[in-house]
C-alpha cells in the first residue's frame, strides 16, 4: 500500500513537471507569436506610410464629363485628349450621343491638358489629376458665323467667280505665276489688268493681299482682303490674307476667326489650319498649338518651323532642333535661314557643353 502511494505520488510530480514545462513552451510560442505579429504589424505600418509618401503607379483616375456648345448644347461624337504638358498624347476618347465621355488614366499626380475638338470646334481646359474622380465640362467657343464643316470636302464655285471675264481670269493666271516666281512687280502688273476688265473682282483684291503680305504690309493686306470678302463672301483665300495679317500684328484672336472661316469654306485648306495653329501659338496656348499641327500633319518649310518653335516652347529642343533643320533643308535661301541657322547652333553648343569642375 506504501508502495501503491509512493508511485501515485511520483505519477503526480512527473505530471506536475510536465504540467510546468508545457507552459514554459506555451510561454515561450506565445511569445514567439506576439513577436511575429508586432514585427508583421511594424513592417506594414512601414509600407503604408513608403505608399502615402510616394506615387502609386497602379493607381486609376477616372476622369468624366461634357463637352458643349457655346449654347450649352451637348456635342457628340466630339474627340476629347489628354496631354502631359509637354504635348505628349496620354490617352484619347470620343464622347457619346449625350456629350459625356470617360477616360480611366493611370497618369501620376500633376498639371495636364485637356483637349475637345470636332470639325473647327475645338476647346482645352489645364487640369490638375489629384484624386481619383476628376469631373470636367468643357464648352466650345462661340465663333460666329462658322457652318458645319461637311465630311466630304465641297469644292464650291460662288456665283461672283463664275461671272468673272474670261481676259481677267487670264490675268490672274498669270499674277499666280509671276507671284510663285517671287516676281511681285510683275504679279502686281497682272492683278492691275485684270482689275480694269473686272473691277468687282474679289479673287483680284485676295491675290493683292497676298502680295501685300509678302511686302510685310499687314495693313494693306486687311485692306485689299476686307475689300474681297464684301465683293465675295465666299473668298477663302481672303479669309487667309486676313488671318496672316492679324498674326503677324499679334491679333491672334482675329486670327484664329479668319482662319475657321476659310476652313468652313474649304475644309483641305491646310494654310488656314497653319494659321489657326500660329494663333494659339500667339496666346501661349502650345499644347493646342501641336494638337493643330498634329492635325495638320503637312510636309512644308513653314510647318517644320512653326512646328519647332512650339517644340521649344514645351521643352522638347532635340526634337526642335530636328524641325529646325528640316525647314533649312526645305528652304536654304528663305529670308529667316540665317536666324534658324543661329537658334540650331545655339542649341548645338548648350548640348555639348562641358560642366566647369568645382571639387
Amino acid at each position: 500500500m506504501v508502495a501503491g502511494f509512493r508511485s501515485s505520488r511520483r505519477a503526480i510530480c512527473c505530471e506536475n513537471v510536465s504540467c510546468r514545462l508545457f507552459s514554459k513552451k506555451v510561454d515561450q510560442l506565445s511569445s514567439l507569436a506576439i513577436g511575429y505579429l508586432v514585427l508583421s504589424l511594424l513592417f506594414l505600418l512601414a509600407t503604408f506610410t513608403a505608399t502615402a509618401q510616394s506615387p502609386d503607379a497602379s493607381r486609376l483616375t477616372l476622369i468624366h464629363g461634357l463637352i458643349m456648345t457655346s449654347q450649352g448644347q451637348p456635342v457628340a461624337r466630339a474627340m476629347v485628349e489628354l496631354r502631359n504638358l509637354r504635348g505628349i498624347k496620354i490617352m484619347s476618347g470620343i464622347t457619346d450621343s449625350a456629350g459625356s465621355f470617360h477616360l480611366m488614366t493611370a497618369a501620376k499626380r500633376g498639371e495636364y491638358i485637356l483637349i475637345a475638338a470636332k470639325e473647327l470646334q475645338i476647346g482645352d481646359e489645364r487640369i490638375t489629376l489629384d484624386q481619383s474622380d476628376r469631373e470636367i465640362t468643357i464648352a466650345f467657343p462661340f465663333t460666329p458665323g462658322i457652318a458645319a464643316v461637311p465630311s466630304e470636302p465641297q469644292y464650291m464655285v460662288s456665283a461672283q467667280q463664275l461671272r468673272v471675264p474670261e481676259k481677267a481670269r487670264a490675268h490672274l493666271k498669270l499674277a499666280h505665276h509671276e507671284f510663285s516666281k517671287l516676281n511681285f512687280a510683275g504679279a502686281e502688273r497682272e492683278i492691275d489688268q485684270a482689275l480694269q476688265l473686272d473691277s468687282a473682282c474679289a479673287s483680284a483684291f485676295s491675290m493683292r493681299a497676298l502680295l501685300r503680305l509678302a511686302s510685310r504690309d499687314p495693313g494693306g493686306a486687311i485692306e485689299d482682303a476686307t475689300r474681297a470678302l464684301a465683293l465675295d463672301s465666299d473668298e477663302a483665300d481672303a479669309y487667309v490674307a486676313l488671318a496672316t495679317a492679324y498674326n503677324s500684328l499679334r491679333e491672334f484672336q482675329g486670327a484664329e476667326t479668319a482662319a475657321q472661316q476659310a476652313l468652313s469654306r474649304r475644309p483641305d485648306y491646310w494654310q488656314a489650319r497653319l494659321e489657326v495653329a500660329k494663333a494659339f501659338y500667339g496666346e501661349g496656348r502650345f499644347v493646342l498649338s501641336l494638337y493643330e499641327l498634329d492635325e495638320l500633319n503637312n510636309d512644308f518649310p513653314d510647318v517644320h518651323l512653326v512646328r519647332a518653335n512650339v517644340l521649344q516652347r514645351l521643352d522638347r529642343s532635340p526634337e526642335a532642333a530636328q524641325e529646325f533643320s528640316e525647314f533649312l533643308r526645305q528652304a536654304p535661301h528663305d529670308s529667316r535661314s540665317e536666324q534658324v541657322k543661329l537658334i540650331l547652333s545655339s542649341s548645338t553648343q548648350r548640348a555639348t557643353a562641358v560642366p566647369s569642375y568645382r571639387p
